[in-house]
């Protein structure tokens, strides 16, 4: 009987102590941001982009995960120069947009919830001349989530989140953004507090790590 007694405090210990030692945190609290979504039309020289997701504000990569908002970025490349560029939508409340001389892009962005649907309609003024576009989703069918993502990454380098990971707490913030190239791929940087940035491409529906790079912010 005082054998039996005194194995159960061994076992006990035992299971806290490998408990301790094998636990690793949810590396989904330390996304700083996620796009989730992209609404893209292109063409008759014309481009325009809508991206949805969360992210850190005032966004900074410093390794540490601050508040998250919801965000709805839009880029517009119009077929021509114009002076004064405004967008609306049943979709969302539009307005005036912003020019962005290093990219020849007109930007504006606003913080709501993802769209939802398959399809974004809008209205393009330019200059007083309006023109109607329907823009398409990307995500098909087979397109994981930005989560689900991580987790390839994980498993493609797991040494990296170990280095990264002290006493359950993991030392860094995650970035993780759907991009569309004829096919849908995830960016996924693993930024340390040191402002190191390991990137990873990363096919939506096959998880494959398609392209890895370090760089500083």
């Amino acid at each position: 009987m005082k054998k039996f007694l005194f194995a159960i405090p061994a076992v006990v210990a035992a299971a806290v102590f490998y408990g301790g030692c094998t636990a690793s945190p949810d590396y989904t609290q330390y996304i700083s941001e996620t796009r989730s979504n992209v609404f893209l039309y292109e063409g008759d020289d014309v481009k325009l982009s809508i991206y949805c997701g969360e992210k850190e504000s005032p966004f900074v990569a410093d390794g540490i995960r601050g508040k998250l908002s919801d965000i709805v970025e839009i880029y517009v490349r119009p077929n021509g120069e114009y002076e004064n560029v405004t967008i609306s939508s049943s979709s969302f409340e539009g307005g005036e947009m912003s020019y962005l001389s290093a990219r020849g892009m007109w930007y504006m962005s606003f913080s709501a919830a993802a769209l939802s649907g398959d399809t974004v309609n809008v209205t393009l003024n330019c200059d007083g001349t309006k023109t109607d576009y329907t823009l398409l989703s990307v995500l098909s069918d087979g397109v994981m989530s930005c989560e689900k993502a991580l987790d390839c990454v994980r498993e493609h380098d797991g040494e990296l989140f170990d280095s990264l990971t002290e006493n359950g707490t993991f030392r860094g913030e995650i970035f993780i953004r759907l991009l569309y190239d004829e096919k849908c791929y995830y960016y996924v940087g693993v930024c340390d507090r040191e402002g190191n940035i390991h990137a990873y491409l990363t096919d939506a529906q096959t998880g494959r790590i398609v392209a890895e790079r370090t760089h500083s912010m």
